[in-house]
């Protein structure tokens, strides 16, 4: 038996063993404000750990979890007293505490993938622990660890948030050869994807522009590599993701649809590790150790592709003939500098280009930076105040030789976040903060390029806005049986000058043609204003501690829209602030949940059922010109929209054989009525959204065969997205024009697809195959679902719709890794 790795006071330990609202919420910050001085001003007494060993009650207990080999804080690993019945959570460094009184106790420590922890102590005063981890290897009769607490479902008020560690996503097939955080996500109930390739998510019927994603409290615009081939987030800098998609938290904002919150990894503050991988398609490196030692770690990660000698393998003369690059960073500089304090540094930057068969570029970059201090100022009170700024580039260049060009555009977002948190009782805690953020889009510039070009270039107006937001939040349990959650927010937006704005004639559609005056505004002026209350509140009731019923109301503003004619994020599409034109788009919802877990925590299953409202989505006029437009509000029309739908979910957690079954149905309907008729979209019928997609069946298993061999399998289906085809064709000047009717009344054909893979580990004595091996086989039964749709003009015939498989026959891939 290995010697107890604790360092460790006042603990007799015994041997181990295995296994106006508006006033309401000013009041308040005012309070923590005064507070948190109050506290700096008063430093917490610190009494010599162990001095009073007479102590009865009050006993505390902290520490902080940490990996054996690496050194990496273990975010999330949970902590439990069975005497107690008691369960904590480790936080972002890794710590946690208990309160106890002094008496005998066993503490459990458990983390995915890693071996339990289990010692009987005796608590005779207060202490602080230090425990490392090591992974486990897997065994056919060993118990399979939870990487969380195994009733959290149940007993929180907490709907519609489910947490992924990246040890849980290794456990999928790879997409093409490594794990994907995206593609992880979209095989939860509520949550999918357009298509074979998609970028972003689609939850609860909402689009990716409804959809927050930030990586370390900074927001990203554009997650995905090649189009949504690949996720731009390589998963050795992450810890965890979290999903917000029913009640989010009243401190996250600015979104319609969901939240996802990407957590960084901090480096080893003990010693020098890293890992290496090498796949078919991509390869990537991580260093991570101390700058300071104990004191500040470092960890870095870069990551490139080198597909080409793929997409030139493909039979398609368009894209053999095409090129494509990609590569990501990271570096993250982590401080805990006490057991007070810590500082995070996160630089993030992703970059592609794909040249077109060959004359035509488009490219994009996502840069972005954060840094986050947390402090716990007393026992009670604890503040965390977060800066960011992130930049997103993107831009076409036309190389053909005619009339050369590029269109470059981007967007700058600049702000923070400062929020305290203050413990009233064990299960009773109140969080209150506010936010700022100042935003700027260039929307779009072209530059002509030749040496004789026939093209003048333009510009299109910049926009820019801020955002300003004040949040409460109220989490406590009535007894073991009842738990409730209720908070505020209140948004404030402003569209700020310079900007020429024009004056429409009151009567007729706004139009070029009914443009009647033009007004200039200066740099910083207010043009529009909007704001609103955003209320949120979860009840649950637990039957008893394996089931409870939870019921759930949210709502959002959104001030941003992603202008375009597509189901996903492409680099040609518009980001559009709201002004005197655009109002913000607002969502309700309210949810329904049912949790059962069986079996001691064996079976984890839930029911969910959600109806959403959403006001002033953006939807395009029939024939809308997008690109390069300095009125957009011309081209578009504000909707109506709703989605409803049903989630089911059943996860085993322990045994050979592990995964989950998640099916969807839902839908998504968008409604145009104005008082133009020829301004209205079918009619002014209720009509399926791009993503709206009734039917989403995922499975996953993953089987342990021995100690370093496992199979895991994931198979998808879901109901073909809608599209719109011509109807006819007629000629206007000698030209072949397409007759569209209604808008989106066809479907693509059902999407279906089965992913696999082996996992093996070879264990060797300073052999180059040490480490992971991954084989995996996507699409095993080249099945060719559809990548985008096009039309051919065959003469005497209407025009007909074909489609591009990017993936149309089974893909190989192997990756290696391994760990130093």
């Amino acid at each position: 038996m290995a010697p107890f790795p604790w360092n460790y006071t006042n603990l007799n330990l015994m041997r181990s063993k295995p296994d106006g609202m508006k006033k309401l919420l000013l009041v308040t910050f005012l309070f923590f404000g005064l507070t948190s001085l109050w506290a700096q001003n008063n430093p917490i007494k610190r009494e010599v750990i162990g001095r009073d060993v007479g102590q009865l009650k009050g006993i505390r207990l902290s520490g902080r979890i940490i990996d054996e080999i690496t050194g990496q804080a273990m975010v999330g690993a949970t902590v439990s007293i069975p005497e107690l019945n008691l369960t904590r959570i480790t936080d972002n460094n890794g710590s946690f505490e208990l309160v106890l009184d002094r008496a005998e106790y066993t503490l459990e420590f458990r983390y995915v993938g890693y071996e339990t922890k289990i010692y009987p102590i005796t608590a005779v005063g207060d202490g602080r622990l230090s425990i490392r981890m090591i992974q486990e290897d897997f065994t056919l009769d060993d118990v399979v660890i939870y990487g969380s607490d195994p009733e959290k479902n149940i007993r929180s008020t907490n709907m519609g948030a489910v947490t992924l560690s990246v040890n849980t996503m290794r456990e999928l097939p790879p997409f093409l050869g490594e794990v994907d955080i995206v593609r992880s996500l979209a095989t939860l109930p509520g949550v999918s994807q357009v298509g074979e390739a998609s970028s972003g998510l689609n939850v609860r019927g909402g689009g990716v522009d409804q959809n927050l994603i930030q990586f370390a409290g900074a927001p990203i615009y554009n997650p995905s590599h090649m189009f949504g081939l690949f996720t731009a987030f390589n998963p050795d800098m992450v810890n965890d993701v979290t999903l917000y998609k029913a009640v989010v938290p009243a401190r996250f904002g600015g979104r319609s649809s969901a939240i996802l919150d990407i957590a960084p990894k901090a480096g080893s503050v003990d010693k020098w590790g890293g890992e290496v991988m090498a796949s078919s398609y991509s390869g990537k490196i991580s260093l991570n150790g101390p700058l300071i030692k104990n004191k500040v770690s470092v960890l870095g990660g870069f990551r490139a592709s080198y597909i080409n000698w793929l997409l030139q393998s493909l039979t398609n003369p368009t894209l053999n003939t095409s090129n494509a690059n990609f590569y990501d960073g990271n570096l993250i500089i982590n401080a805990p500098l006490s057991d007070r304090n810590e500082f995070t540094y996160s630089y993030y930057t992703s970059y592609d280009d794909f040249a077109f068969a060959s004359d035509t570029t488009i490219s994009w970059k996502n840069t972005a930076h954060s840094l986050i201090w947390k402090s716990k100022l007393s026992e009670k009170l604890a503040m965390e105040a977060n800066g960011f700024y992130t930049l997103y580039d993107y831009g076409i260049f036309n190389r053909s030789g005619i009339n050369d060009f590029e269109i470059n555009s981007d967007i700058k977002d600049l702000g923070g976040r400062l929020f305290f948190s203050y413990a009233l009782g064990e299960n009773n805690k109140i969080t209150a903060g506010a936010e700022y953020k100042q935003l700027n889009i260039q929307p779009g510039e072209l530059i002509p390029t030749g040496v004789e070009e026939e093209i003048l270039p333009k510009k299109v107006q910049n926009e820019s806005g801020r955002e300003m937001a004040a949040h409460f939040q109220h989490e406590f349990e009535l007894g073991e049986k009842v738990g409730f959650s209720y908070g505020l927010r209140y948004d404030l937006y402003h569209y700020l000058g310079p900007r020429v704005v024009r004056s429409y004639q009151a009567g007729k559609p706004v139009s070029d043609g009914s443009a009647i005056a033009e007004t200039a505004y200066g740099e910083g002026e207010v043009i529009q204003t909007y704001d609103g209350l955003a209320p949120r509140a979860s009840f649950r009731y637990s039957f008893n501690k394996a089931s409870s019923v939870k019921l759930g109301y949210n709502k959002m503003y959104q001030f941003i829209h992603l202008i375009s004619n597509t189901a996903t994020i492409a680099p040609s599409d518009v980001w559009k602030l709201s002004d005197g034109f655009i109002q913000p788009q607002i969502a309700d919802q309210f949810s329904l949940g049912y949790y059962n877990n069986f079996k001691g925590n064996i079976f984890e299953t839930s029911v969910e059922v959600y109806y959403k409202d959403l006001q002033n989505v953006v939807e395009y006029k029939d024939g809308a010109n997008l690109i390069l437009q300095n009125h957009l509000e011309t081209e578009l029309i504000p909707a109506e929209g709703k989605s409803y739908g049903a989630e089911f979910y059943v996860k085993k957690n322990l045994g050979r054989l592990t995964g989950w079954i998640s099916y969807t149905y839902s839908r998504s309907l968008r409604r145009v009525i104005t008082p133009f008729e020829e301004e209205n979209i079918n009619d002014g019928k209720w009509y399926a959204a791009n993503f709206d997609k009734p039917h989403d069946l995922t499975l996953i298993g993953n089987y342990k065969v021995s100690t370093n061999t496992s199979f895991s399998a994931t198979f998808a289906y879901s109901t073909g997205r809608p599209i719109t085809f011509p109807e006819a064709k007629f000629d206007f000047s000698g030209n072949n024009l397409a007759y569209f009717n209604d808008r989106n009344q066809q479907r693509l054909p059902d999407f279906h697809r089965l992913d696999f893979a082996i996992n093996f580990k070879l264990n060797g004595t300073g052999k180059f195959y040490d480490g992971n091996w991954t084989f995996s086989v996507l699409n095993v039964y080249g099945r060719k679902n559809p990548f985008s749709i096009f039309f051919d003009d065959a003469p005497g015939q209407p025009p007909q719709a074909l489609r591009l498989a990017l993936l149309g026959i089974p893909l190989p891939s192997l990756s290696y890794s391994i760990k130093f």
